[in-house]
């Protein structure tokens, strides 16, 4: 029997390598490392920007007419993402990026978009951004105001494309005007609730349903509580 010991040990152990390295556990560490997935590099000379109706800040809403969402609100759980301003021809809209200093600095990972353009980054192409932050205080930030290393994210586990075979007649409401109705076509949260105030929509399988990510998509005082405005 004491012989027998070491190798009953040997098997337990071999058999839990195995499983430890079997195809279905070396998928699943692989779909976890391509949840994020870098597709490019480069750098960029930051600046800062904030919500104000004067020429020089631009107003409230990004290109597409979108509510800008501030750092200050991401870090606060209030936005899912930061607006970004690049040339527009460097990216398309919606782009995500990952910016190494400001990550640093706050230690954990940010969600940036680019969304927003100006007049200021025609023809800049990926050598200039401008970070929107909360006021004017917030703009003279040194780090964001210096070099910054930037990661361009492919997002693979995105929302799909709504199918162009669905698309809704002629006189469908679509998301993006004024006021973005409960089942409007949508491609992301952002066009359920257009304006400066959430519309207490989010994009869900290319169609704008009630619901919340964040307080910053729901309207007025109210706030986003189990995924509901409330």
């Amino acid at each position: 029997m004491k012989k027998l010991l070491p190798c009953l040990t040997l098997l337990a152990v071999t058999a839990f390598v195995a499983a430890c390295t079997s195809p279905a556990a070396e998928e699943e560490l692989a779909d976890s490392q391509d949840a994020i997935r870098v597709t490019s590099s480069f750098v960029s000379r930051g600046t800062g920007y904030y919500p104000a109706n004067n020429s020089l800040e631009g107003g409230f809403v990004d290109r597409k007419g979108v509510r800008l969402r501030t750092l200050q609100q991401f870090l606060a759980g209030n936005a899912d993402y930061v607006s970004v301003a690049m040339d527009s021809k460097a990216f398309a809209y919606g782009q995500r990026l990952r910016i190494k200093e400001l990550e640093a600095k706050y230690g954990r990972p940010i969600v940036f978009r680019v969304v927003d353009t100006g007049g200021a980054f025609r023809g800049k192409g990926r050598s200039r951004m401008d970070i929107c932050v909360a006021n004017r205080t917030a703009s003279v930030d040194p780090t964001i105001n210096g070099t910054l290393h930037v990661d361009v994210i492919d997002e693979q586990s995105g929302p799909p494309e709504p199918d162009d075979s669905l698309a809704p007649p002629a006189d469908e409401p679509v998301a993006g005007d004024d006021e973005a109705p409960s089942g409007a076509k949508c491609t992301n949260d952002g066009a359920c609730n257009p304006g400066n105030d959430g519309s207490g929509l989010i994009c869900e399988g290319g169609r704008c349903v009630a619901g919340c990510r964040s307080n910053a998509q729901c309207p007025g005082a109210t706030r986003c509580v189990s995924g509901q405005c409330r």
